[in-house]
């Protein structure tokens, strides 16, 4: 799979969440369903699977007011 495909869909499935469950704190959460979920996502990655994750997430995690 693609970088670009990867990346698209784990946007995808975390855009899917409530807004209020996008957090920093939800990112630990989220990679581990991934992982169970989805675990090809996950695969290829370099480096550290949670921080590649959080990288892609980067822009779209929300941090409460």
């Amino acid at each position: 799979m693609k970088k670009t495909d990867r990346e698209s869909r784990l946007l995808g499935f975390w855009l899917q969440r409530p807004e209020n469950q996008r957090t920093m704190s939800d990112v630990l959460a989220f990679a581990g369903w991934v992982q169970q979920n989805h675990a090809y996502l996950l695969f290829g990655m370099h480096g550290d699977p949670y921080q590649a994750l959080k990288s892609v997430l980067r822009h779209h995690i929300h941090e409460p007011s």
